[in-house]
């Protein structure tokens, strides 16, 4: 026996009761040999991504079921049959139910299922001091004023801001390919 995931999703139009009722059946199907069902969780009403049969809303649900393979075709065709299911999706099962998106957490803060987690921001401040990376020095253009005044260990003040245009740098002469390299 191997064990499977099935995603379901109902017309929005239907009732809990009748999703339950639909689900007893579907999963009688599958218990009548060897199988059981391990775990069952209703998602809830979500927007679809795209409107299937004029419908753009459905009724998720999700379900972990242990089943010979052979039974699958049956309980397939038994769900092809069924108008008032849009859609259906069986998959191997990878361990233990995924969550719905509304439940997940921010992935900034913490990881889900061994996602991973969003890489900080340019604006994100390091947690001290030895986790800080050292910026890379780089050295000044020749002829630059960098060249010539040493780096202030000050803070640099701040101006306020105005919209000054400012007159475009002249660009230094054509410096040799040996410079460059």
């Amino acid at each position: 026996m191997h064990e499977y995931e099935i995603v379901y999703i109902f017309r929005s139009s239907l009732a809990s009761e009748e999703i339950d009722g639909k689900l007893e059946s579907f999963h009688a199907r599958l218990t009548q040999q060897t199988g059981q069902i391990s775990a069952v969780e209703h998602w809830g009403k979500r927007q679809l991504a795209y409107p299937i049969d004029k419908e753009r809303n459905g009724h998720y649900v999700v379900a972990q079921f242990e089943a010979e393979p052979a039974s699958l075709p049956e309980f397939e065709r038994l769900l092809k049959l069924d108008e008032d299911l849009l859609r259906y999706l069986i998959v191997l099962s990878e361990g233990e139910l995924p969550l719905p998106p509304s439940m997940r957490t921010d992935m900034r803060t913490e990881t889900v299922r061994g996602e991973r987690p969003a890489e900080p921001g340019p604006d994100a401040e390091p947690k001290s001091d030895t986790e800080a990376e050292p910026e890379p020095e780089t050295e000044p253009e020749p002829g630059s004023e960098a060249e010539a005044e040493p780096e202030a260990e000050a803070e640099p003040e701040l101006e306020p801001e105005t919209e000054v245009e400012s007159e475009p740098k002249p660009e230094t002469g054509p410096e040799s390919k040996e410079e460059k390299e």
